[in-house]
């Protein structure tokens, strides 16, 4: 995927969509393929699923498939009990007469950890880590429909303003493909988490990301591990920024880059609007927002959306391959 010049482009608008002829030419073995995968992701998993006392509960295994399948389909819980579980296809793809009911999926739901959704998602895209990564970082608010009606009571006026989470993201540059994140409340700063998104990667190239993510460690972080960080300095007469290392020769360099080539430096970030892509396809196809009460609830209902998100990618991806195409296509600008 080449990433040109973005400067006639809005920061925030999606320049990129997934190629229209693919998403409709696998339409038809979505699922199926889904299912495979999914599948042979979990198997690669040590996940204990016997009860040793009492009667013997479904393959936990299978009630993570079909947890990302329900959202992967976009699909209620009610919607599942009506559509997905009445569906013969998908359970004799998955060898059973009869699929778990709703408040069983529910159950399976509660007991995920982000451990092992994170983990999940290695395992999925594991084959396209093994390389250089050129990664693009950013963050997007998900709605929530949490809003206090004691307060509202309280100070006797209806409060529209809803609250949000906010959803960090570190995504592969060529393929789109959501390597890392992290779920935070709204208020928190971008800048702590260029880190710990990062950290699972031992071998980085280019690393894209906005001002938020501006600090000393975190270009030194990115030399360390063979990277070059693309964030652009601060101007302006209020806390400039300099030169001045102070025992971060990262720090110096990407300065000195900006400074003297500072058109070549800004025509590599503007690679980063590719992001807003990404962020844009997610809410398309999932919602941008949430409807879960508690936040570990909607944390991991957000990742098991971005895993669904990356499972479709993949099965793109085999497809564009196979037939040569651009998984990627330019996105018709609104007049």
């Amino acid at each position: 995927l080449k990433g040109g010049s973005n400067n006639d482009n809005k920061m925030g608008e999606p320049i990129l969509r997934l190629n229209p002829k693919i998403e409709s030419r696998v339409k038809s073995v979505l699922i199926k393929k889904a299912i495979a995968i999914l599948l042979s992701v979990f198997m690669l998993l040590s996940i204990e699923t016997e009860n040793k006392r009492g009667r013997q509960s479904y393959d936990y295994r299978i009630i993570l498939t079909l947890c990302i399948l329900r959202i992967f389909l976009k699909k209620t819980y009610s919607d599942y009990e009506i559509e997905i579980r009445t569906n013969p296809l998908i359970a004799d793809l998955l060898g059973l007469r009869n699929l778990p009911s709703k408040s069983t999926i529910h159950r399976g739901m509660q007991l995920l950890t982000m451990k092992l959704i994170r983990k999940i998602n290695f395992v999925l895209i594991g084959e396209h880590l093994k390389r250089k990564l050129n990664i693009m970082l950013d963050s997007s608010g998900i709605r929530t429909d949490k809003k206090s009606s004691w307060f509202c009571l309280r100070i006797k006026k209806v409060i529209r303003k809803r609250d949000c989470n906010k959803l960090h993201l570190a995504v592969c540059s060529d393929l789109h493909l959501i390597l890392n994140w992290r779920i935070t409340a709204w208020k928190r700063n971008d800048s702590p988490f260029f880190i710990k998104l990062l950290k699972p990667f031992k071998i980085l190239g280019r690393i894209l990301a906005d001002k938020g993510y501006l600090s000393r460690k975190n270009f030194q972080f990115c030399m360390d591990r063979g990277g070059c960080a693309f964030i652009p300095f601060k101007k302006g007469k209020k806390k400039p920024s300099t030169a001045s290392p102070k025992s971060h020769p990262a720090w110096k360099f990407a300065f000195n880059l900006w400074s003297k080539f500072n058109e070549f430096y800004m025509n590599i970030y503007h690679q980063r609007s590719n992001i807003e892509s990404v962020f844009s396809v997610i809410k398309k196809r999932f919602g941008d927002k949430v409807l879960c009460r508690t936040f570990p609830m909607r944390a991991r209902e957000i990742s098991l959306r971005l895993i669904a998100y990356n499972l479709k990618i993949l099965i793109c991806y085999e497809y564009a391959n196979e037939n040569n195409l651009s998984l990627w296509v330019r996105a018709k600008k609104l007049n």
